[in-house]
């Protein structure tokens, strides 16, 4: 086997692998969204860490108030640099209305940012997969 061909084959197997991960990611959240509910959280506490190059990233620990009343205390599972925003701040939320601690923060870039990521990742992994596993063929 060309070695084009081979490295096209591996690109192809990688892209699959990503795009199947974030179709999966699509689906989970857009699963979340349907039964979602709307709340307005404020953000009482930044859990500073130190990131994998070096930096500090901040996870935001949010309180918020369900339809019936209950107050949650939710910590944001994604860490970030710089943060979401800062303590006192309100954020748009979505809960689960039968498990309220699975919540999420509205911003496009935080229930988007998997999906886009591996899709996105996955499609140029696979294409240029195609790309080299076509000239690898056309080369032998």
């Amino acid at each position: 086997m060309d070695d084009t061909l081979l490295v096209g084959v591996i690109f192809i197997a990688i892209g699959a692998v990503m795009l199947g991960l974030g179709i999966f990611f699509f689906v989970r959240t857009r699963r979340f969204l349907r039964t979602a509910v709307d709340a307005t959280g404020t953000i009482v506490e930044l859990i500073e860490s130190s990131g994998s190059e070096g930096g500090t990233v901040y996870q935001a620990v949010v309180e918020f108030r369900t339809g019936d009343g209950q107050s949650i205390r939710w910590q944001e599972s994604m860490a970030s640099s710089p943060p979401v925003g800062q303590p006192g701040d309100t954020l748009r939320m979505k809960y689960d209305p039968a498990n309220p601690r699975k919540a999420r923060i509205t911003k496009p870039t935080r229930l988007w940012f998997m999906p886009v990521l591996f899709g996105g990742l996955g499609v140029l992994f696979f294409g240029i997969g195609v790309v080299l596993a076509v000239a690898g063929i056309v080369a032998s």
